[in-house]
């Protein structure tokens, strides 16, 4: 949605469906929960697991979503 956003598609459905997404799984404490939220260190020797990325980039998302729509 990001890239989407970016590139001035705020309008676009898939942006649409990925929001109505955000807004159906968010938990009620305001939190989304996605225990996959990691990032290869050195494959195989270890991983790194980023406990804000579920709430981080959902975030990010909803706030370009409704600037861009604010904007026009």
């Amino acid at each position: 949605m990001l890239g989407l956003l970016a590139a001035g598609e705020a309008r676009n459905p898939a942006v649409a469906k990925g929001i109505q997404y955000l807004l159906d799984t968010q938990r009620s404490d305001g939190s989304w929960d996605d225990p996959f939220w990691n990032a290869p260190g050195f494959p195989r020797v270890f991983f790194l697991k980023y406990h804000l990325y579920p709430v981080y980039f959902p975030l990010w998302a909803l706030g370009v979503y409704r600037t861009a729509l604010q904007r026009g």
